[in-house]
């Protein structure tokens, strides 16, 4: 059995994943950044973990993309908010089992970190209130040079990672003790598992809080994504998909190149609108009706909570403002529960593209492991 994943972000990965685990071959058509590369480390989603199947599976996958689930996961994100979560990126701070003690917050003098503002939030959360939990600021001196404050998040998080800084950074920790945990920002490295490296050294524990989007949470999984691809030794073609077509018992993918690959079935998992999957045209033209389609052809025709997507605008374009903002997280393909799509023989789908119904980190995996095991036994 041979199957083809379409996309590289959380979806594909966990489909290529469940189908390689099954004993068939996996090719993933992968090309550029989508919603996964810009997520903030937070696990979300409509759908529950335990629908992924033995959770064996999950937390296989969890560890090599070094993530952790737990429904009862609280974060602190870089906004001020203290909010619940499924799991999380594992350099992110979990606050529950910190509940009623102190967290000592990290003042680092970076243009992008206001920490005198979120200890003040975190503060006075409803969830540190009714858990008596303490905040408190920490000045520290992290800074190696006057234009760290300046440098990208990605730049002063790699910073941390040369030969001798872990080290270094513990001694600071030691030397303050006092908090039964830090909270730092989204700075604590990019390849090396430094918050718990911390956290054995100094023996209390050691995070983050969330990151913006398209920030160190992103680049950490891509990182780790593509070692886990290079150990598995997956094919891997860095190319867009342009054409799917169903030919005799076989499934065929022509990329724009015009090269063609073959397999027995295909998971599509290439993402929404933030990838590029999926397209609004027509708009403005006047010439014709405007409305969603798939970038890919060769695929059903997409939907809007039931209805085609071709019938959701005015002639000049989508009406956004009768429909409401959430309009472009509910176009997608028609699937079973199995990611079947509807209409496709041979072809699964998982992710944003098929519109969950609360889009997340926690959805693209699960319906991702469900759509790869499902394409890996289909006849």
């Amino acid at each position: 059995m041979k199957v083809l994943v379409i996309g590289g972000g959380f979806a594909g990965v966990a489909a290529a994943f469940a189908a390689r685990r099954a004993g068939a071959t996996v090719t993933l058509i992968s090309h550029g950044s989508g919603a996964s590369a810009l997520y903030a480390g937070a696990i979300d989603g409509g759908l529950s973990l335990e629908a992924a199947g033995p959770r064996s599976s999950l937390h296989e996958l969890g560890r090599a993309l070094g993530l952790r689930f737990h429904d009862r996961t609280r974060l602190a994100t870089r906004e001020g908010v203290i909010r619940p979560a499924l799991g999380a990126d594992s350099a992110l701070l979990d606050l529950t089992p910190l509940a009623g003690k102190r967290v000592g917050l990290v003042d680092v003098a970076r243009d992008d970190w206001d920490a005198p503002l979120l200890v003040r939030s975190f503060a006075t959360s409803a969830w540190a209130r009714e858990t008596g939990t303490r905040f408190e600021l920490i000045p520290l001196e992290l800074l190696e040079k006057s234009h760290q404050r300046r440098t990208s998040s990605f730049d002063f998080a790699a910073s941390f990672e040369r030969a001798e800084r872990p080290a270094w950074l513990a001694e600071v920790l030691k030397a303050h003790a006092g908090p039964d945990a830090w909270l730092f920002g989204p700075w604590l490295g990019l390849r090396r598992p430094l918050a718990a490296e911390l956290s054995a050294s100094i023996g209390v524990p050691v995070g983050e809080v969330t990151s913006p989007p398209g920030g160190v949470a992103g680049a950490r999984f891509e990182t780790r994504r593509d070692a886990l691809l290079a150990a598995w030794g997956l094919e891997v073609v860095s190319e867009p998909a342009a054409r799917v077509a169903a030919r005799d018992t076989a499934i065929a993918v022509t990329l724009v190149s015009g090269a063609e690959l073959r397999g027995d079935t295909l998971v599509v998992a290439s993402g929404g609108f933030v990838s590029g999957a999926i397209e609004l045209r027509g708009a403005l033209s006047g010439a014709e009706q405007a409305g969603f389609e798939l970038a890919i052809e060769g695929l059903p025709a997409v939907q809007v909570t039931g209805e085609l997507g071709r019938t959701v605008s005015s002639l000049f374009g989508v009406d956004l403002a009768s429909r409401g903002r959430r309009l472009l997280e509910r176009v997608g393909l028609a699937v079973t529960a199995e990611g079947a799509v509807v209409g496709a023989p041979r072809v699964f789908a998982a992710g944003d593209v098929v519109a969950p119904e609360r889009p997340g980190a926690a959805h693209a995996l699960v319906s991702g492991l469900l759509a790869g095991t499902a394409a890996a036994s289909a006849v």
